[in-house]
């Protein structure tokens, strides 16, 4: 299992996050108010998750999941009111859905590798899988991504592997 830190400037919704967490099973090793706080202590560990706002008092969520060393996955919580995903770095939006932010904790926690880290093989199925569903079903983009995201979280699968199933599948 992979370490889990909450970073929250409010004491009060840092220690609402980790509860939440901890009530669905997980273990949230550290709770701080920095992004760079995080950054030492990820520094210190082989891989984990990261759970914080998009925007910190010292770094933004993009610049910590830049800097943190591989094997760890960003959870940004975000006022902007949509899910992106870049690189180890997923957006979720505030007011989240509990469920899907627990799943995606629960997919990053439990996986032995990075599921955001991709090869650019991996990038390609799934963008192929992504232009398929929404042609052939009528999806959006980004339903499209929170399609093939929630297969990734019922099946255990990494991502590119749920893409590849959905081209064999669809084409």
């Amino acid at each position: 299992m992979k370490d889990i830190i909450v970073v929250y400037p409010k004491k009060e919704t840092a220690l609402s996050i980790r509860s939440l967490i901890e009530k669905s099973g997980f273990h949230v090793s550290h709770v701080c108010a920095l992004g760079s706080s995080a950054l030492e202590i990820a520094q210190e560990k082989q891989n984990g998750v990261i759970v914080c706002p998009f925007v910190m008092r010292d770094i933004s969520a993009a610049e910590l999941a830049e800097q943190v060393p591989q094997g760890f996955d960003i959870i940004a919580l975000s006022n902007s009111g949509s899910e992106q995903y870049m690189g180890n770095l997923i957006t979720l939006p505030v007011p989240m859905d509990r469920n899907d932010f627990l799943n995606t904790v629960h997919m990053l926690a439990s996986s032995r590798s990075s599921f955001t880290r991709r090869t650019g093989a991996d990038g390609e199925y799934i963008s192929k899988a992504k232009e398929a569903l929404i042609s052939l079903k009528g999806m959006s983009e980004s339903q499209a991504h929170k399609f093939l995201q929630q297969e990734s979280m019922k099946s255990g699968k990494k991502i590119s592997a749920v893409a590849m199933d959905i081209l064999d599948r669809l084409t």
